[in-house]
Order: structure tokens, then sequence, then C-alpha cells
């Protein structure tokens, strides 16, 4: 059995990896080579019949609101699409450095993701809500350090998902300790979110031991949902719980390493 000793996070996340564009090889007639009967630019070719990977988005060499909502606008067109694992994105209060969104569905072919999924069943049961609420916060110098990622609503199993006491998600890679896990300038939000929610189903299951608080088994994700560490789980965590919580976690990580 492994033992860990934490003040609130469980184990360090798995870094978030660079998607590498697909090549593909197409065979085009004499016609399609010059726009073709349908008039369609369609991708550019080179001499070898191999398509060129698509270019980088304009986004990519902005910094803080200028970043922040060109990924915004981006990622809103996935989540209509609905090309990834969440929905709902949206401002808050307008506000270009502060985004919501909920997560309806995680991975059932995971047993992490099919535990969650039956919590949310439950949750909409009890308490008429079928979705993890979470919220990220960009710093103004933003890809220079990266944004915050936080379980607003419904209460979680303390040590569970990576997610800590206060609701803040505790993983290397949204933290500037320095290492190769940490967070680097090249990530996306998309990428980040994506590795995230994976980890938070996936995750080993260790026991914990800590400093202030009670202790118990990390694992993946799970609802609160009988009040054994807060008596209402539809309490929403606060900002101030969650910057709390993760400023116990960097306190901790910096004494003893991840």
């Amino acid at each position: 059995m492994n033992v860990i000793d934490l003040t609130d996070p469980p184990p360090a996340a798995k870094r978030p990896r660079r998607a590498e564009p697909v090549v593909e090889t197409i065979v085009l007639d004499d016609g399609d080579q010059n726009g073709g009967p349908t008039g369609g630019k369609g991708a550019a070719v080179s001499e070898a019949g191999t398509a060129k990977p698509p270019a980088d988005p304009k986004w990519l060499k902005h910094r803080g609101v200028k970043r922040a909502m060109g990924e915004f606008r981006d990622l809103l067109t996935l989540v209509q699409k609905g090309t990834v694992p969440f929905s709902d994105l949206e401002l808050v209060g307008d506000d270009a450095m502060k985004w919501r969104f909920k997560v309806r569905q995680f991975d059932n072919a995971l047993l992490g993701g099919r535990a969650m999924n039956q919590d949310l069943a439950e949750l909409k049961r009890r308490y008429g809500q079928d979705y993890v609420l979470m919220e990220m916060a960009f710093p103004n110098d933003y890809p220079n350090r990266p944004f915050s990622l936080r379980v607003v609503s419904p209460r979680m199993m303390w040590y569970s998902g990576h997610v800590t006491a206060g609701g803040s998600v505790c993983m290397e890679m949204l933290t500037t300790s320095g290492t190769d896990r940490s967070w680097q300038a090249s990530f996306t939000v998309e990428g980040v979110l994506l590795v995230a929610l994976s980890n938070m189903i996936d995750c080993e299951s260790v026991v914990v031991r800590t400093a202030t608080g009670p202790g118990g088994r990390s694992g993946p994700l799970r609802i609160d949902l009988d009040g054994r560490y807060f008596h209402n789980p539809m309490i929403e965590y606060s900002e101030m719980e969650a910057k709390a919580a993760f400023q116990r976690m960097l306190q901790h990580h910096a004494a003893n390493g991840w």
C-alpha cells in the first residue's frame, strides 16, 4: 500500500502533451490542383502531394486578454460542435479572464468515470444538478503564468480527483515549480483541460496523511453526496477557500517535492 504525506493535494498529475498535426497524403486530378470545378481553395498541397499542417492560430503570439479571448473563441467553437468533454463555456460577468464550464459526462470506459457518472445521476435525483461546475481564472500575463482551475460545485470527497479541500485543482502542470512537469508557456487551455479532466478520474489510489486534515484515501474524483466533509454538497466552494488550499499545496510541495 502506498502512503503519502500531504497537506491537501493528491499525487502529481500527468503532463499535457502537445498535439502533433496529422498529415495526410491526398491524390488530386488536374482540375483539383487548380481549385477544381467547385472553386474551393482546400488545403495547401506540396509537390509531393502531401497536405501541409494547418497554420498556428493567431492568438498564439499574443499575451493577456488578447490571448485569453483568442483561445476562448476557438474553444467555444469546439464546445458548440461537441468535440470536447465539457459544455456551457461562458465568461463570468463578461470578464475575459474568468471562465466557467460544466462537465456533465465523464469517460464511461474508465472505472473512475463510471463512478462519477453514477454520482452525477444521484446528485440530480437528490438536488436537481447533473454536472460539475468548474472555473478558470487567468493572470494578466497569461500564458507566462498558468491559469487557476477549480471546482465551484458540487463539493467533492477530500483527496479525490486532484481536488483540494477548498476545491482548487492541484496538478503540477498548473504551477510554476520549474520542473519539466510544470507550466509551460506553450500549453493551451484546451490541452490542459483535456489532461486535467482525464487525470481527475484516472489516478492512483493511495493513503493520505496530512498535518492539518483528517487524512484518508485519495483516488478518482467523487462527490461528497453524504456530507462527510461538508453538510451540503451543493454549497459552492468560495474563491477564498480555493486560493487558501492551493497555497497550502504549494507550500507542501516546495518543502517535499512533487
